[in-house]
């Protein structure tokens, strides 16, 4: 039986916006638009989920990779914590801290810095 997780959505010229949703690679699938690419490591055990196409796909900038100075990332991706090799929910504390970080510019949630 598949469960649902905690995780936030990052839409291009959006807030990040929490949501619960299957932990299926078919759910993670329509949320990014295409296959996904996970590997994407970002502090306090989070894990950055997008489509590993969105570049070729002519999907539109979203945010900076915070992984690789000088990359964007193309399209919808998502956050998500992991525990091992299993996609985890995120944590209050952590769906507070990467909404800001993911923020869009002068939006109150701060600078993605």
């Amino acid at each position: 039986m598949d469960q649902k997780i905690n995780i936030l959505i990052v839409e291009p010229g959006k807030e990040p916006r929490p949501a619960a949703v299957e932990d299926t690679l078919e759910a993670f699938q329509q949320i990014v638009g295409g296959p996904i690419e996970a590997g994407c490591y970002l502090p306090q055990r989070v894990m950055l989920i997008c489509n590993g196409e969105g570049k070729n796909m002519g999907l539109p900038l979203n945010r900076p990779n915070p992984t690789d100075q000088g990359d964007y990332i193309h399209g919808t991706f998502l956050l998500c914590s992991f525990e091992g090799e299993r996609f985890a929910s995120l944590s209050p504390a952590q769906q507070t801290q990467f909404q800001a970080y993911f923020a869009l510019p002068g939006s109150e949630g701060g600078s993605g810095q």
